[in-house]
């Protein structure tokens, strides 16, 4: 009796586990032309880190999120401001996306929200944050349909 609760615990342990993602596993792909770079979360981290706090119509109240700047990943690929970005999410959604607002207005690929890495369930590991509250032409349904959670890849159309 004793090995199957110990046996049902670990499971539930496991299970609680299961939404947060292995730091040993590729994350992201940014892909320019035939090159293709694969980032870790750990990867993501290296890169300087930007702070966005905002609001935005999938956050209750003012959030403090902390990534690296899309710009910087873009630049990393020589992917140039005037090109046109697909932006594309584990559960399949995508969105065609112009470059140059990762150079206008600051955009991040937040990895942690008030402090706390996301999992897959609250909209993580990464999330395509704008800084809306500090750009108010940002607050339109065009731009909250590039707020990208759970973004999986990006690549140059």
């Amino acid at each position: 009796m004793h090995t199957k609760r110990m046996l049902g615990t670990t499971v539930a342990c496991l299970s609680l586990a299961l939404p947060t993602v292995s730091v040993a596993q590729d994350i992201l792909t940014v892909t320019n032309g035939e090159e293709t770079k694969s980032y870790k979360f750990e990867d993501l981290l290296a890169f300087e880190q930007e702070t966005v706090e905002t609001t935005n119509d999938y956050v209750d109240e003012l959030t403090t999120f902390q990534g690296p700047s899309l710009q910087s990943l873009l630049e990393a690929s020589d992917i140039d401001r005037d090109a046109e970005i697909q932006l594309s999410a584990i559960n399949d959604f995508t969105i065609s996306v112009p470059a140059e607002d990762a150079f206008l207005y600051g955009v991040i690929l937040a990895l942690l929200r008030d402090g706390e890495e996301m999992s897959v369930r609250d909209k993580g590991p990464i999330w395509v944050i704008y800084p809306m509250d500090d750009n108010p032409e940002l607050r339109d349904d065009l731009y909250n349909g590039r707020l990208v959670w759970q973004l999986k890849s990006i690549a140059v159309e």
